[in-house]
């Protein structure tokens, strides 16, 4: 008991010393993974990480008359952890549906069904006994197993469910002849060194967290319908036309766009093989999901480009919709800029998958190379466009447990919009709608950002888990300066690509990749319930030397922006970044000189949050 005190002390005093004079808040499971050198106190894994994997086989039959769905899934699970695992936790995210199953969304009463019917489960090739199945809303749990360490099991499950055709949430019909199919199949659920098995049931508005792993599936559908997936199709002389197959050759290799599937085309019924039903195949290795979308009458625009110059990699991105849609049109050369984006400047990584696909669906959702997307019109098309993609990297290519943290991947791709919006569609008005945090900071409902995502409701749930830490994102690269914060992107992606990160490790990575103790800023911004809000406090000049006092109202960090507008009519700006708030001073000076005659002082820009911006101007009138 000693020993362990001593040993727990000195790791704890160790990692104040590798991350910086002040240490952040850690809770008691984080700090075991410190003491079991699952994670290093620098950010990155440690010498003992591990995670544990698994391989699908998976065959589904879907049935766009009835909704059926069934199929059979076949899973190698390989037991990396240092734990002999008792029990085995499945999800069964299609139960959201289930009459019975605790929902924090809204579901019509006809689209409320028994859930997922396990018709058998073998383990090893043997039939388990239903009793030891246990299933409580979207979690099944796997009685009266053993799996020791190192130890790989094969488990078998016939299955079945009816998918929704209302109450779209990420999945289900979108009209009678287009369908979203995700989360549809028996998964286990992720093993991990912070929790153990993650319990946390889905209900809704959270999203996910899954393990990295293989996948082969078959899914047969009527002739009539195409189907797009995550992965690579393998068999396309087995359902497409020839003429289909030499349009997605060509987009494959070519900067500009074709027309794989035109209305024309569906006309004349020359898209797929003339089969009463096909059979398509896909293969997706190392990703945390696999899902597919159909449709019978949905064209598709396709383009592609070199992501990495290195190896001249190309990702293809589609753009597969209702020709009805016209707002849709545009979508391939908004989401072929954001790849494009992704790849060369922010963060400047290539593009890790072999192609996107944008769906037009119900929904603003992402999945593993696939977006569902509205057919949203101007600046918002291009806004969830660039969102959606953007998610690849988090949560996908890093792979982020959303079911706690949402921030984590929902921060990263709001933060994208302010870039790349403006990069897709220069003409776009610079201007951000933080009205969200700026009503909700400081109310009763008002939270840390790292509050777990299920206690978030309220106000401030959208500010707490897209749009704070998306301006929090923001504060640090204007400080450091692009080069220095996209250095620092890359080293955490590059630590944790294909892992599972904590918020510490993003941390931690963040302040060893830009070689600076970022830690003040993150406790302020990410672990205190603070409210944003400066003001100017006091002007006074002698002739052309102006000194202004900006004081911080609220503790919230946020940088000083301070436009000066001259009576003849031009501006200029003084800036000072969230630094000047690190020694936790409750004022700052700015000092500059005007060499003609200055209208009035206005304090915030557009990505300035201020819960109260009455105080924010100084008119030349005044005394």
């Amino acid at each position: 008991m000693h020993y362990f005190s001593f040993t727990f002390l000195f790791t704890i005093l160790s990692i104040t010393m590798a991350i910086g004079q002040q240490q952040l808040p850690v809770a008691v499971n984080f700090k075991k993974a410190y003491l079991q050198h699952t994670r290093d106190a620098n950010g990155s894994p440690g010498k003992a990480y591990w995670q544990n994997k698994g391989s699908y086989t998976i065959r589904v039959t879907f049935d766009p008359i009835t909704n059926a769905l069934s199929g059979n899934v076949g899973v190698d699970y390989t037991n990396n952890s240092p734990d002999t695992l008792r029990q085995v936790v499945f999800k069964l995210y299609p139960n959201l549906y289930q009459a019975q199953a605790m929902r924090n969304v809204p579901v019509l009463p006809e689209d409320l069904t028994n859930g997922v019917e396990i018709k058998t489960m073998l383990v090893n090739n043997t039939a388990i006994d239903s009793k030891k199945l246990v299933v409580r809303g979207t979690n099944m749990y796997l009685k009266g197993v053993t799996m020791l360490p190192g130890q790989s099991t094969h488990f078998d499950i016939d299955y079945g469910y009816q998918v929704n055709k209302t109450s779209f949430v990420r999945t289900g019909q979108v009209d009678s002849g287009a369908f979203m199919i995700a989360y549809f199949f028996p998964r286990i659920a992720v093993y991990d060194d912070i929790d153990g098995w993650n319990e946390y049931p889905y209900v809704g508005k959270e999203e996910f967290y899954n393990d990295y792993c293989d996948f082969k599936v078959s899914i047969t559908i009527p002739g009539s319908y195409q189907v797009w997936a995550t992965g690579e199709l393998k068999n396309p002389a087995e359902v497409y036309a020839p003429e289909i197959i030499e349009r997605i050759t060509t987009a494959a290799q070519s900067d500009g766009v074709t027309d794989i599937i035109t209305s024309a085309g569906l006309a004349a019924h020359n898209i797929t093989l003339n089969h009463p039903a096909n059979t398509w195949i896909f293969e997706a290795d190392n990703v945390t999901d696999f899902a597919f979308v159909a449709s019978n009458h949905y064209v598709w625009k396709a383009s592609s480009l070199v992501v990495d110059p290195k190896t001249k990699r190309r990702t293809r991105v589609d753009a597969v919709y209702n020709p009805r849609h016209k707002s849709f049109e545009p979508v391939v050369n908004y989401a072929r800029k954001t790849v494009e984006l992704i790849s060369y400047k922010t963060p400047g990584l290539p593009f890790p998958y072999p192609h996107e696909t944008i769906f037009e669906g119900l929904d603003a959702m992402e999945y593993p190379m696939m977006v569902n997307n509205l057919p949203f019109e101007g600046t918002e098309a291009v806004e969830f466009t660039a969102h959606e993609i953007y998610h690849t990297l988090f949560p996908f290519f890093v792979g982020t447990n959303e079911t706690k943290y949402s921030f984590m991947d929902e921060g990263w791709a709001t933060f994208s919009e302010f870039t790349l919006q403006k990069e897709i569609t220069p003409d776009v008005v610079d201007v951000y709608d933080l009205s969200s945090v700026n009503s909700s900071a400081g109310i009763d409902q008002d939270v840390p950002i790292m509050t777990l995502t299920p206690q978030l409701y309220g106000k401030a749930r959208f500010s707490n888990k897209d749009l704070k830490p998306a301006l929090g994102f923001h504060y640090v690269k204007e400080m450091l300066g692009d080069k220095v914060f996209y250095k620092a992107m890359n080293y955490y992606i590059s630590q944790w690509q294909g892992k599972h990160p904590t918020p510490y490790d993003l941390f931690y990575c963040m302040n060893k990749g830009a070689g600076v103790d970022l830690n003040w800023f993150w406790q302020n911004w990410f672990f205190e319930k603070n409210v944003p809000d400066l003001a100017i406090e006091k002007v006074s000049h002698q002739q052309s030397k102006y000194t202004v006092v900006i004081v911080r109202k609220g503790q919230g960090m946020i940088p000083v922006h301070l436009a000066v507008f001259y009576k003849d009519g031009t501006t200029e700006t003084i800036s000072r970044d969230i630094a000047c708030w690190k020694k936790g001073n409750s004022s700052t000076t700015l000092d500059f000189t005007a060499n003609k005659a200055v209208s009035k002082l206005m304090l915030g820009n557009a990505y300035d949050a201020d819960a109260d911006n009455s105080n924010n101007t100084w008119n030349s009138a005044q005394k």
